[in-house]
């Protein structure tokens, strides 16, 4: 199981380098916060933002939808790991009591 978690922990990472890579990467249209102070306005900027969904945006929602899923993964093995670990835990404590009530050891002067 630590293997499967650590070869998506190196997927995650290189999925998150690509996803910063391809933001910068990505031509910005003006059509962004910036054009609430009156920076780029009127219908042309409406319509050309609709169509300006090109292969690069496609990929990084594509990676970002990937990378969300491999988080949920990752999430989900790391709590196994964790209950698994509890409940040994537990057992330990549990036979070290019932060893202790059975045979009560000499005290030591």
């Amino acid at each position: 199981m630590e293997k499967i978690q650590f070869f998506l922990l190196i997927v995650q990472i290189v999925i998150a380098v690509i996803m910063v890579i391809l933001v910068l990467v990505q031509k910005s249209d003006g059509d962004s916060l910036s054009g609430i102070g009156g920076g780029s306005g009127g219908m042309g900027s409406v319509i050309s933002s609709k169509a300006s969904a090109n292969i690069l945006s496609k990929i990084t929602i594509f990676l970002i939808a990937v990378f969300m899923i491999n988080c949920l993964i990752l999430a989900s093995i790391s709590n196994i790991g964790k209950k698994k670990i509890a409940s040994e835990l537990d057992q330990i404590i549990k036979e070290q009591e019932s060893g202790s009530d059975n045979s009560k050891a000499p005290e030591i002067q």
